[in-house]
């Protein structure tokens, strides 16, 4: 390559073509001002990936927080946090994150065109956003900038709310050996935005996790109004509501249930002492205030992707490669699909993810995941996918593993629901078929345990 042509490939802004690691740059997505984000696609299996690069010649602070939210969301693996794919630093020094890419906007565009949600669809929302903190918050970290710019919508309009929540930058440990955890911020530094940032934080006291709740609270209250609670001329006037306006009741803006109005008022207290404990409190509150005071009984449904690749003959150097590029697409799929990846194997994968509490959500979910699997193994049958390898998957419903991985006969007890041989191709159990079967060719397997269904192909 000419001297020219790899300048314009590797200049300042990476052009069409440029090579970081195992992605190729498509396109500039956005253009920031410490950074830019680009589509690129994977070298060997074609997944889209979002490739973030820091601009040239950054500061000490954008260098260390743009690291730090690669070492964070490495960390923290949950279907509702974007997922990393890879990190590292191009030949000049720039870090890059390879993360998932999500189509999809934001929150907030969608909020501006469609205007507010319903409480039960902000519920839907907050559930998922609800449990990614959850699981930052064991990790010992806290978001600090949770925001309706930082929760990607990946739902089709007429589908339930499926978001995931990006943009750890200024994440904050709490605890000396947890992701982001450094002296990058100092007390008295405020850093965050000033439409939902917690009195504390504009104070540059050290955050907690009743931070990140006070802003689930303004997040809230912006879903079923439209609009954030506080809004000024200046951020100075902003920051000045937050720290000593009593929070506006969404029910004065909005058709809403005034028990929704505890939920936020309590949510963005002034002091934290006086919000919820945890995301937990919170979350079940909402349900109360949505649901007109009736609790959802029984254990929480998952869907959960087994899938299973094997070699045909001798296993070559060149046939294990192509296993390996097939079972990082499924991985790929079923991330998109907004599961998460429990188990991978030298050649098995699992993946996971909670079903949501409505009914309607719920078979949308199920018939999401059905259908990328479809897509999987159409893919192998069709001879798309490099031979010889072939695919099995297995779908199936059960209820969510406990905290302290007691799973009996549930969806970590793989010989309950996966048949033995697994065959090729794509299977389904009832639970996981259920309500779906006019939309899928589908023939009962004999013999199996769950009465498994083989799905050939939608109607």
């Amino acid at each position: 390559m000419a001297p020219r042509d790899e300048e314009a490939l590797y200049g300042e802004e990476l052009g069409i073509g440029a090579l970081v690691a195992d992605w190729l740059v498509e396109h500039v997505h956005y253009r920031g001002p410490v950074s830019t984000l680009y589509r690129a696609r994977h070298v060997r299996t074609g997944a889209a990936a979002a490739l973030k690069v820091l601009l040239p010649q950054p500061s000490d602070v954008a260098l260390r927080r743009f690291r730090r939210e690669a070492e964070t969301l490495r960390r923290l693996s949950h279907p509702h946090i974007v997922a990393v794919l890879g990190y590292g630093t191009l030949a000049d020094g720039r870090p890059y994150i390879a993360m998932e890419w999500l189509d999809g906007r934001d929150l907030a565009a969608e909020l501006e065109s469609r205007g507010p949600m319903s409480p039960s669809e902000a519920l839907d929302v907050l559930e998922q956003v609800g449990h990614a903190l959850r699981t930052a918050h064991q990790a010992g970290v806290v978001h600090r900038d949770l925001k309706a710019q930082n929760v990607v919508c990946l739902s089709r309009e007429g589908e339930a709310p499926r978001v995931k929540l990006v943009d750890f930058g200024v994440a904050k440990g709490l605890t000396p050996d947890a992701p982001g955890a450094s002296t990058l911020t100092l007390t008295g530094v405020s850093l965050g935005t000033p439409l939902s940032m917690a009195p504390e934080q504009i104070r540059g006291e050290p955050p907690d996790a009743r931070t990140d709740l006070y802003a689930m609270g303004v997040l809230l209250f912006q879903l079923v109004t439209g609009q954030p609670p506080f809004q000024g001329a200046t951020r100075h006037d902003v920051e000045d509501l937050h720290l000593n306006a009593p929070p506006p009741r969404p029910s004065e803006r909005a058709p809403v249930p005034t028990a929704l109005d505890a939920v936020v008022l309590r949510s963005m207290g002034k002091r934290r002492e006086d919000r919820y404990p945890d995301v937990d409190a919170l979350l079940e509150e909402l349900r109360r205030a949505v649901r007109g005071g009736v609790a959802l009984e029984g254990p929480v449904l998952a869907v959960a992707l087994y899938a299973e690749a094997r070699l045909r003959g001798t296993p070559e150097t060149s046939s294990l490669e192509r296993l390996d590029a097939l079972l990082e697409q499924v991985g790929g799929t079923a991330r998109a699909a907004g599961l998460d990846v429990r188990v991978e194997g030298s050649g098995c994968l699992l993946a996971l993810a909670p079903l949501p509490a409505e009914a309607g959500a719920r078979q949308a979910a199920r018939a999401r995941v059905l259908h990328a699997a479809l897509g999987l193994v159409e893919h192998v049958e069709t001879g798309a996918a490099p031979r010889p390898v072939d695919l099995a998957i297995t779908v199936h419903v059960a209820p969510l593993p406990n905290e302290a991985g007691r799973d009996v006969d549930g969806l970590l007890h793989l010989p309950g629901w996966v048949a033995e041989p697994p065959g090729t191709g794509l299977v389904a159990t009832e639970a996981a078929l259920e309500g779906l079967e006019a939309g899928l060719v589908a023939t009962p397997v004999s013999g199996a345990r769950l009465g498994c269904w083989r799905v050939s192909s939608a109607r």
